[in-house]
């Protein structure tokens, strides 16, 4: 990175002296005075004959000059040193952009002569300035004849001293037209003049700058010179490789390595076939505890298939049973009605009882009381006896079902236990 302290030397030497508008003065003050000299004679105050057409062609070459003045090197150099400030101030930005490092040193990888030159265009055009020393004497010379055209009489007069007088006009009037190309021949000259001098003080100023900024930039000789130097670094590894090479302590680490890796591979070839072997069996273990598992499978679903008929046939019966104990209900509900229309008949005759058939009353009551006593016991005892053959057969057949229901299913999850142990 550059910094404004490393342009010391170059502010020490690069001039930044000089006056613009001198320099002005200098371009145009030769011509102006020539060209006032021109019209004093056109006026007579001076034995100088000069005709109308050579002092306005001289006028017109005169304003074109003033037009090409600021394009001038010597007006230019004057303009560039003006600019010191903002050329350091742009060339340091220019190093800092194409900054490249090469061996921990940092250097702007870029020409110094393409920036001098894209920082002096706007400074003139050089299109002008390269044209000017050969147009002015053109012009010159252009004017020339346009002054003898117009002085040129018609010579129509046939009389000898009308024709004397048309040759004397014709002759003065050449002599007047070369005027024109004498100025302009001498814009030339001293505008090459001092386009040279403007062009020695550029490549003056330019050769400081170079000089004072070469250390800012790689150049071909520095580059080469690391190249170099680089290429001797890798012809001295190279030969080292070589010389490591051609040792037999190499060549024996070599075939140690290759014969390592040999048996690696050798390794590696075996550990994959048996891993292919181990593959292909726990393929086939798979295979026959998925037949297993399917077997098992089917064998339970027969197991369950056989005992849902048991477990329907345990349930019928059972709905067998409920419906005896239904009916033997409805009986004592018989019974009671029965009991219930004695005891209303009972009620009747109650009603009519007097003291002369109290005694045929009692013992019929008696009678009936006893019936009904008997039939209620028999009823009870018969109810009790169905009740307890039903308790009997019901939980008889329940715990054979439950039995077999409980063996079924502890071989189906033992089975299923194992099938998974083999899974496993």
């Amino acid at each position: 990175m550059v910094h404004e302290q490393d342009f010391m030397q170059l502010n020490q030497n690069f001039d930044t002296s000089g006056n613009c508008r001198a320099r002005i003065v200098n371009l145009f003050l030769i011509p102006t005075l020539i060209y006032i000299v021109v019209i004093v004679g056109y006026m007579g105050f001076i034995p100088l004959k000069v005709e109308i057409h050579s002092v306005i062609l001289i006028g017109l070459i005169y304003l074109i000059y003033l037009f090409f003045i600021r394009h001038n090197a010597y007006y230019a150099s004057c303009k560039f040193r003006k600019q010191y400030q903002n050329l350091k101030e742009e060339l340091k930005n220019y190093i800092n952009k194409n900054s490249l490092v090469i061996e921990d040193t940092t250097k702007a990888n870029a020409s110094i002569d393409d920036f001098l030159k894209e920082f002096t265009l706007p400074l003139r055009n050089t299109n002008f300035s390269s044209v000017a020393a050969g147009i002015f004497p053109t012009l010159g010379i252009l004017g020339t004849f346009i002054s003898i055209a117009v002085s040129m009489p018609d010579f129509s007069s046939q009389s000898a001293s009308v024709l004397e007088k048309e040759i004397s006009l014709l002759l003065g009037g050449v002599g007047t037209a070369f005027y024109v190309s004498i100025y302009g021949i001498f814009l030339s000259i001293w505008w090459i003049f001092y386009e040279k001098i403007g062009m020695s003080r550029f490549d003056h100023d330019i050769l400081i700058i170079k000089e004072n900024t070469k250390s800012f930039f790689w150049n071909k000789i520095d580059i080469e010179k690391i190249h170099f130097q680089k290429s001797i670094e890798n012809y001295e590894k190279l030969n080292a490789v070589f010389n490591n090479i051609g040792s037999s302590q190499l060549v024996e680490n070599m075939n140690n390595s290759l014969a390592q890796r040999l048996e690696m591979f050798d390794s590696i070839i075996n550990t994959e076939q048996k891993a292919m072997q181990r593959s292909n069996e726990y393929m086939l273990q798979s295979q026959q505890q998925q037949l297993k598992a399917n077997q098992a499978y089917e064998k339970i679903t027969h197991d369950v298939s056989t005992l849902v008929p048991m477990i329907t046939q345990a349930v019928q019966q059972m709905s067998t049973i409920l419906d005896t104990m239904q009916e033997k209900e409805n009986s004592i509900e018989e019974t009671t009605k029965i009991l219930n229309e004695n005891i209303t008949a009972l009620n009747d005759a109650l009603k009519n009882l007097s003291a002369s058939n109290l005694e045929s009353v009692y013992s019929n009551i008696i009678k009936n009381i006893q019936t009904m006593k008997s039939d209620t016991d028999r009823i009870g005892w018969s109810f009790n006896q169905h009740l307890n053959e039903f308790d009997e057969k019901f939980t008889k057949k329940l715990q054979e079902s439950l039995q077999m229901i409980d063996a079924q299913t502890a071989q189906a999850i033992s089975q299923v236990i194992d099938l998974k142990d083999e899974l496993k």
